[in-house]
């Protein structure tokens, strides 16, 4: 694994770390894939099957669309996506998709525009480039009709009306603006809470900022840098990162409540439930912390390699998934494993909650045996582990 002795990552070192977790076992071509977790909207399932293609999956596993493939974007520069690594969101009325990728553009479609074996040619698609890598998601607040993304250093604000009116008109004028820069990368996605916009940096800092003018309402410094994006629950935010630290903070304060300290770095966000945080580190380790003291009520070794992904806690059930491509239920009563699956895929994505089931994004498709088709998994049930999937996107 990975040993940092310095205060924060430098970016160089950081970029590396990326590219390392985003390869796979099989050794595909160096360079970013992303890990952008499921999103369930309109019907449909989001995800990102491969380096730079966003997938949409009916509810009968058949594929609806597919970003950028079946679009056609004015600026050529642009028609390229690298790899998305945050979730996209939809616009207030569900009719537009807006995504970040690697390269540093920020795109705008309508997923109507295309209909298979109706639309006779590629619809239009907007894009606005950024000054750097879109690592978090995208934060829409739609009183406001504000886009918060991360690009870089920096957290922008973009019009979204007047960025969807660009698929249309190549020209349009789209109102954006620099709201902060940090002091290092940002890879996390905004988080808009009682009027203020949380976010985390690689140089150490929590930011509470203004939604409109982007002023810092309070800061609280880590000892080194943050990677996992900020939750919310009640009045006390919990971020991660690479101080191999869990931070409670105060909402209204920015002041430290507690920090627990874990065997190695926590990149994804804590699953929440009934006054205890569960929380996975690099090490392979699952941790319940009580939500009012930050005193550990269990630690369990999974032995399943790296847990980079946010775990998910669902019908009783707390769900994690490996670097090294293992699916784990476990019983957080007695910290036993309910069920483990190998996917032969990597689980760096965030898990995610739909309904009754826990929904996962692997780095690829795969084989369930030598002689079966290549199934991309996309569900898993959190009591049983049965997995759900599609072999139309593979």
């Amino acid at each position: 694994m990975f040993h940092v002795k310095q205060r924060r990552i430098p970016g160089l070192l950081a970029l590396s770390v990326l590219v390392l977790l985003s390869a796979t076992a099989c050794a595909q071509a160096a360079g970013a894939r992303g890990w952008a977790g499921a999103v369930q909207e309109n019907n449909l399932l989001l995800v990102s099957p491969s380096g730079g293609h966003l997938a949409a999956i009916n509810r009968d596993g058949s594929q609806a669309w597919r970003f950028p493939d079946f679009w056609r974007i004015a600026d050529g520069r642009a028609d390229n996506l690298r790899a998305i690594y945050g979730e996209p969101v939809f616009s207030a009325d569900g009719r537009v998709v807006f995504v970040g990728d690697y390269n540093g553009y920020v795109y705008a479609f309508r997923p109507s525009d295309y209909q298979e074996g109706v639309t006779a040619e590629s619809p239009p698609a907007a894009s606005l480039k950024l000054n750097g890598a879109v690592i978090g998601g995208l934060a829409l607040d739609a009183p406001t009709d504000t886009l918060y993304v991360t690009s870089g250093k920096r957290v922008y604000s973009i019009r979204a009306s007047e960025f969807a009116k660009r698929i249309d008109d190549r020209n349009a004028s789209v109102r954006t603006a620099v709201l902060f820069e940090a002091g290092d990368d940002i890879w996390s996605t905004p988080v808009l809470e009682d009027g203020k916009l949380l976010v985390t940096s690689l140089d150490g800092g929590l930011y509470a900022l203004d939604p409109v003018t982007g002023s810092v309402a309070w800061t609280f410094r880590a000892e080194k840098g943050l990677a996992s994006t900020p939750l919310v629950t009640g009045s006390t935010v919990l971020v991660s990162g690479f101080g191999s630290a869990l931070y409670a903070v105060d909402a209204d304060s920015g002041s430290l409540k507690w920090s627990f300290s874990a065997s190695h770095w926590i990149w994804g966000r804590a699953a929440v439930d009934s006054g205890t945080a569960y929380v996975a580190d690099f090490a392979g380790n699952v941790y319940a912390i009580d939500l009012g003291s930050g005193s550990q009520r269990w630690t369990l070794d999974v032995g399943r390699g790296p847990l980079r992904a946010s775990p998910a806690f669902l019908r009783g059930t707390l769900v994690v998934g490996s670097d090294d491509g293992w699916l784990v239920g476990i019983d957080p009563s007695t910290q036993a494993k309910r069920w483990e699956k190998k996917l032969d895929a990597s689980l760096n994505a965030d898990l995610g909650v739909a309904g009754d089931q826990v929904l996962i994004a692997p780095s690829r498709c795969v084989r369930p045996d030598p002689d079966a088709e290549r199934i991309y998994y996309t569900r898993v049930d959190p009591v049983s582990g049965e997995l759900q999937g599609t072999e139309a996107i593979c």
